[in-house]
């Protein structure tokens, strides 16, 4: 008899000294701050502006705000030095969720927000592989989550599509890279998902039907199964999987005037002002 799912994400994270999760606040973060919490032993170190629900002795809020540089860097270097003060080699699991996304016709809402996208993003997953992989042992991990955006340009969503391209790109390219070394490294493309992350963006309510879409629970599933499997790229949900596939096999054109159509009706919904 095969094991249920629980008993694949409780292996998967067994073994880990340390976990480190942005964005753990709500969310998709919230959700893999609860299974991390409740099927590891590992160390929780919660990065994120805002304190995560759960309060125990086990779970460490660290309070950043990932799109500034400084932040990042004193968040990053206070959890190196916890970690590296009492464990040799640890086995740590980085979980690169925090992000945004931001509708409308560049440069909208501003060209500020749209470089803080890019900041949080972008430079915030690569910074923290960048301060973490030093500090990681053989049976390390790490997860970034990306998007569906990832596979096609994105009109009305230009600058978040672009980062999320960038994010499993950069994951692919380190995930072979780091083979040799024993740290696995993961891409998890949700595609809408119920969270603050259209509320970020201006709408008042999720934009999607009825029983469309993610719930967070469903991204932090998959994204522990793939790494279970040690899958470097995993699209979650059904059709979303075969959405991808679709769009791969269309030349790029049509595939990026599908995609605007597709996103100007959504945004035909109006975003509060």
């Amino acid at each position: 008899m095969g094991k249920s799912t629980t008993e694949k994400i409780a292996l998967a994270l067994r073994g880990f000294d340390a976990a480190i999760i942005t964005g753990a606040s709500s969310g998709i973060g919230a959700a893999l701050l609860r299974c991390v919490f409740e099927f590891s032993n590992a160390r929780i170190f919660a990065v994120s502006r805002t304190p995560p629900q759960i309060r125990n002795p086990r779970v460490e809020h660290a309070a950043a705000d990932l799109s500034d540089g400084a932040q990042l860097c004193a968040a990053a270097e206070k959890i190196v030095g916890e970690i590296s003060s009492s464990i040799p080699r640890p086995k740590i699991l980085l979980i690169n969720n925090a992000g945004f996304g931001a509708y409308g016709e560049f440069p909208e809402p501003s060209l500020g927000r749209n470089l803080e996208m890019i900041d949080l993003n972008v430079k915030a997953p690569v910074a923290l592989c960048g301060k973490f992989l030093p500090l990681m042992g053989r049976g390390s991990a790490i997860v970034n989550i990306a998007s569906t955006a990832a596979f096609q340009p994105c009109p009305q969503l230009a600058v978040y599509a672009a980062t999320k391209s960038f994010v499993a790109s950069f994951t692919l390219g380190i995930s072979d890279e780091l083979r040799s070394a024993g740290v696995r490294c993961v891409c998890v493309c949700p595609g809408p998902t119920s969270s603050n992350f259209f509320r970020a963006a201006g709408f008042d309510s999720p934009p999607l039907p009825a029983g469309f879409g993610h719930v967070p629970e469903d991204v932090a599933r998959a994204a522990l199964l793939a790494l279970g499997r040690g899958s470097p790229l995993t699209v979650v949900g059904a059709l979303n999987k075969i959405q991808t596939v679709l769009v791969r096999l269309l030349p790029i054109v049509p595939a990026l005037r599908l995609s605007g159509l597709i996103l100007r009706k959504i945004r035909s919904v109006k975003p509060r002002a």
